[in-house]
């Protein structure tokens, strides 16, 4: 099922992100000097596409980071509650194993 729905998603997405290149693949010149500063202007003609699609990656990578960043106490949470069930399962299972061993015989 997630593998349908990753398709579904993912299919359409490729083919806007490919019609996108194809029509915007003019020439820009991109100026890194905006005050003019330096003598020799620092800037670089590429496809309009590729600073757009740089764009989004870095976009969508820091977007995942501040994502993983701001869920971590939940995280936490989780391994605590992990690791206080883990302990309660061992009692239980120690506590089964100590009512279904036979008692010592008794010596008379």
């Amino acid at each position: 099922m997630k593998a349908l729905l990753r398709i579904l998603v993912l299919v359409p997405l490729a083919l806007v992100l490919i019609g996108f290149a194809l029509a915007n693949h003019e020439a820009v010149t991109l100026n890194f000097d905006p005050l003019g500063l330096f003598p020799q202007p620092l800037s670089v003609t590429t496809p309009l596409f590729l600073p757009v699609a740089i764009a989004l990656m870095v976009g969508v990578i820091l977007g995942g980071i501040a994502m993983w960043l701001s869920e971590g106490r939940h995280r936490r949470a989780a391994r605590l509650h992990l690791r206080d069930l883990e302990r309660e399962r061992r009692a239980h299972e120690e506590s089964k194993r100590r009512l279904s061993l036979p008692s010592a015989p008794s010596i008379r």
